[in-house]
């Protein structure tokens, strides 16, 4: 396919020059007159760029709408619309520029009066409907001319739609291994997990009921990251459970002054989304929302309606978080969210980031297909 696409403009007109010539190399010698070939010529060249154009008509816009939009319908009158304007331009083509007969001069033998049909003095006979000049042979060449073209640019185009696909399906696991080998290194932090073996250290020397659910959320959490985000899609109840371990265990080191809401609704159990779309929003959210001194409000909330997913995480913005005095890896998560976004949900999410006066929040936005999830269920 490399040579293919590399010299691809080159194969087109080698294409078009023999589409366009090779019937007058198949010239019977007998019609090789300058008048035939002039009038011959004229509508040969008009007829073979109308093909032309619903040959890249069909390449550029038609199969490839039909390959997006799955619509039969729309492609098959596309066809004939276009079917329809060949079949008009040839006869408005044949109307104008009316064909010469072969220029030859009568023989006294006794195939004179073959001769004299020859030598047809002005355009040879041809049948009338309704006022307008048809030839049959003609039209039936156009149709042949247009079916070999139509399925020529759709086979085209039907090869071109694979190879992208293709392509992106290798781009989309290559950037999934990375942007997931990335996310971990953030989310598995050490940081993160000696905060939380330390408060269950402390819950174990209070001899508290919590201990053993600690525990177990934590293991919940750890197993989730590093088996079920291997999924290309996870059920998206999972994915609501791994964000409320995750802010369960947060909610351990949280003192008096900061508070932390994490509420969700709609339909979460007839969807499949990407695993750990969420989480790099939620980690920045408790990684610079909370403040020792200061009162510190986490909101984090998801709502699903009407096949749309809406998620937002907001947290306050502390001096700190205001001057930049921040990691230099707090934004690595965020963008490769914003990669796996663009390659999984093209033209089906917004993500909006703003930040308004002592606040910072964040807006996704999905737009989701039902997916049979029965099977991913424990």
């Amino acid at each position: 396919m490399n040579f293919l696409q590399r010299y691809q403009n080159w194969l087109h007109v080698v294409g078009w020059v023999v589409f366009i010539g090779l019937p007058f190399l198949m010239f019977p010698g007998y019609v090789w007159s300058r008048s035939v070939l002039l009038s011959f010529g004229v509508t040969k060249v008009i007829e073979d760029v109308m093909l032309i154009a619903f040959f890249y008509v069909n390449l550029l816009f038609l199969t490839p709408a039909f390959l997006q939009q799955r619509n039969p319908g729309r492609f098959a009158a596309g066809l004939l619309l276009a079917f329809v304007a060949v079949l008009a331009l040839d006869l408005l083509i044949l109307n104008l520029f009316p064909p010469l007969a072969p220029d030859l001069q009568p023989q006294p033998t006794a195939n004179a009066t073959r001769a004299g049909q020859l030598n047809w003095p002005g355009p040879p006979p041809a049948d009338y409907i309704l006022g307008v000049r048809v030839d049959v042979g003609r039209l039936t060449s156009t149709v042949v001319s247009f079916g070999f073209v139509g399925l020529l640019g759709s086979l085209i185009a039907f090869s071109q739609h694979y190879d992208r696909v293709r392509e992106m399906q290798q781009q989309m696991t290559l950037e999934k291994v990375s942007a997931e080998l990335a996310m971990l290194k953030l989310q598995v932090s050490p940081h993160f997990l000696f905060n939380t073996l330390n408060n269950i250290r402390w819950l174990a020397r209070q001899k508290s009921d919590q201990t053993e659910d600690a525990i177990v959320t934590l293991s919940q959490l750890l197993r989730y990251m590093i088996y079920r985000a291997q999924h290309d899609k996870v059920p998206l109840r999972q994915e609501i459970d791994h964000l409320a371990d995750y802010v369960a265990l947060q909610k351990m080191r949280l003192n008096p002054n900061q508070s932390v809401t994490f509420t969700h609704e709609g339909d979460i159990d007839s969807y499949e989304i990407e695993p750990l779309l969420f989480i790099p929003f939620v980690e920045n959210a408790f990684k610079y929302g909370l403040h020792g001194q200061q009162a510190s409000q986490i909101g984090i909330r998801l709502v699903v309606s009407n096949d749309t997913l809406v998620f937002s995480a907001e947290n306050p913005l502390f001096e700190q978080a205001r001057l930049g005095d921040v990691p230099t890896d707090s934004g690595i998560g965020i963008r490769n969210v914003e990669k796996r976004l663009a390659l999984h949900y093209p033209n089906r999410h917004t993500l909006q980031l703003t930040t308004e006066a002592d606040r910072f929040r964040v807006l996704l936005t999905l737009q989701l297909h039902h997916d049979n999830v029965a099977l991913h269920r424990h």
